[in-house]
């Protein structure tokens, strides 16, 4: 991960998110923690001339409107037009016939590089379904069944497709010289806190279309993190940002790039509930409070500009 991050630190690249409104600011704070260069611009008038000068694109579908998207369209054709990465966030996007619709268009006018949602966003898009639980995920599936579905988001989009949960999943299409099977782990390994484990199980999996033919491709899994992340809102839409901001700053290996920002959040969520524990019994008191998901927020941020800033040893 440490490369990845140097290259993060040395080109600090400057991030147009057109986002969550609920998380706006936490998704601009990462990025900035991380060492990219975020801007929040939104509205169609100005999309061409600030997208343009931006190293990376990052669009979240989580409170949609019909300017917001209209934003997101010209922007993404003007990276699509000067190659600038682009992440797309299924937020939601079997909510609403509404965002599904557009989702679905956007995919078929542009080459989007990332896309990511929760389980049962991508099964969502692939089936053109619901998700009757809103943002949240309500489908189940083994290991293997998910990662044949990033698989297939993969193929079908020619994309990174991201899988986030308890473990997330990355999956991309590849040559097969480029695939490689030596089961590689602990790109990332523990640190005293046993948080930010990365399990990359890089793998050549290679499966048949519906025609026959076989695709190669490189999956990987990422465990850590901690289970207060579900209590804070927008741990998602940080992580898109956090995506967006890797993959601009090393275009040549996006798929290593995408797996470091992965690792990276995992062991910051780890290391903030760690941090929060240790605060707790310093302040085991009935005159204080004691740290809750909002402080979880704070520290899970400061823990990214800590990992990123070279504070904590490989990891």
């Amino acid at each position: 991960m440490n490369n990845f991050i140097e290259k993060l630190k040395s080109r600090s690249p400057l991030i147009h998110n057109i986002t969550n409104m609920v998380t706006i600011n936490d998704v601009a704070n990462i990025e900035l923690a991380c060492g990219a260069r975020p801007i929040m611009a939104m509205a169609p008038q100005e999309m061409d001339d600030v997208t343009g000068i931006c190293d990376g694109l990052n669009l979240n579908i989580g409170t949609p409107s019909e300017e917001r998207f209209e934003a997101m369209r010209i922007a993404a054709r003007m990276a699509a037009k000067k190659n600038i990465p682009i992440v797309l966030d299924l937020v939601g996007v079997g909510v609403s016939r509404f965002r599904m619709d557009f989702v679905m268009s956007l995919l078929d006018e542009v080459h989007v590089d990332v896309i990511k949602g929760n389980l049962s966003e991508v099964k969502a898009v692939m089936e053109h379904g619901r998700c009757d639980g809103g943002v949240e995920v309500t489908d189940t599936a083994d290991e293997s069944d998910v990662k044949a579905l990033a698989c297939r988001a993969a193929l079908r989009y020619g994309c990174i497709c991201v899988i986030t949960g308890e473990t997330d999943y990355v999956a991309e299409l590849c040559d097969e010289a480029d695939c490689y099977d030596n089961n590689e782990r602990s790109l990332m390994s523990t640190d005293a806190t046993d948080t930010g484990v990365m399990d990359n199980c890089v793998v050549n999996a290679v499966t048949s279309d519906a025609d026959g033919y076989t695709h190669n491709y490189r999956v990987g899994s990422i465990t850590g993190g901690h289970s207060m992340m579900k209590r804070v809102t927008g741990t998602g839409c940080m992580l898109s940002g956090l995506i967006c901001a890797f993959v601009a700053a090393d275009c040549d290996d996006k798929y290593g790039a995408v797996t470091a920002a992965l690792s990276c959040m995992k062991s910051a969520g780890g290391l903030a509930a760690y941090d929060m524990a240790e605060h707790g019994r310093e302040t085991n008191s009935c005159y204080f409070i004691k740290p809750g998901n909002a402080a979880y927020r704070d520290r899970l941020i400061d823990a990214v500009y800590h990992i990123c800033d070279g504070d904590y040893e490989q990891m």
